[in-house]
């Protein structure tokens, strides 16, 4: 049975895989979606995430990871490489945050310290999501967001700022790997997908029609048909 680890978005948690858990279960695969950071935020470094993932997996695994959970599968790579048959990417990028980005992520942690939850989520929901979708989709994901710890949301804000670049990775990544992208996409468009898709030596792309950042959530039918057609092919 493969065994796949779904990592998560910012600022969600595993809740977020609630579309996907029961489909891939179906399927035939050992699924694990870890919490991250967890209650312990005391060192915010997606490599210390990275390590604490492995220690929880006996073998082999397939990362699936959406925006942040593809930066930590980046990282999951680097550390692990043998143990990682194909990765699953969507709705992320591989370069670092430039200057410009680490002076936007000081202003969140900032937002978040002096005004709370409330300001940072209202500053940041309508780039997540694309124009049209569901209410009860940003409802539900602003629940999940909300009941996060603000000093948990800081240190991963922290990892963010501070992830290393991983476009120089991307040609020791020898398996195949499926990139995934909601085609409305504005914090990791289709462009940071496609400049993902040819650094790697194995890679399929592919735009989910309406989506925004958080695919797996606006469109959970046609990302799950995605994810199990190219396991199907890559690990049978």
């Amino acid at each position: 049975m493969s065994v796949l680890v779904l990592l998560h978005a910012f600022p969600l948690d595993a809740r977020m895989w609630e579309g996907q858990v029961p489909v891939l279960e179906q399927a035939g695969y050992e699924v694990i979606a870890p919490n991250l950071p967890g209650r312990d935020a005391s060192d915010p470094s997606l490599a210390s995430w990275a390590a604490r993932v492995l220690e929880l997996l006996p073998g082999d695994f397939v990362p699936v990871g959406v925006s942040m959970g593809g930066y930590l599968a980046f990282e999951l790579w680097r550390q692990a490489p043998k143990r990682i048959p194909a990765l699953v990417l969507a709705d992320t990028r591989a370069n670092a945050d430039d200057e410009a980005g680490r002076a936007s992520r000081n202003e969140t942690i900032r937002r978040l310290r002096e005004d709370g939850f409330g300001a940072f989520w209202d500053e940041l929901a309508p780039k997540l999501f694309s124009p049209g979708v569901p209410e009860e989709a940003v409802a539900g994901a602003r629940a999940i967001a909300s009941e996060q710890p603000v000093e948990s949301l800081i240190a991963t804000v922290e990892a963010l700022r501070d992830r290393s670049d991983s476009t120089s990775t991307l040609a020791d990544i020898d398996v195949p790997a499926l990139l995934l992208v909601g085609e409305k996409d504005a914090l990791t468009p289709p462009l940071a997908a496609k400049e993902i898709v040819a650094g790697l030596d194995k890679a399929r792309y592919v735009e989910i029609r309406g989506a925004g950042h958080l695919s797996p959530l606006e469109r959970p039918a046609e990302f799950n048909e995605e994810a199990l057609l190219f396991l199907h092919e890559m690990l049978s």
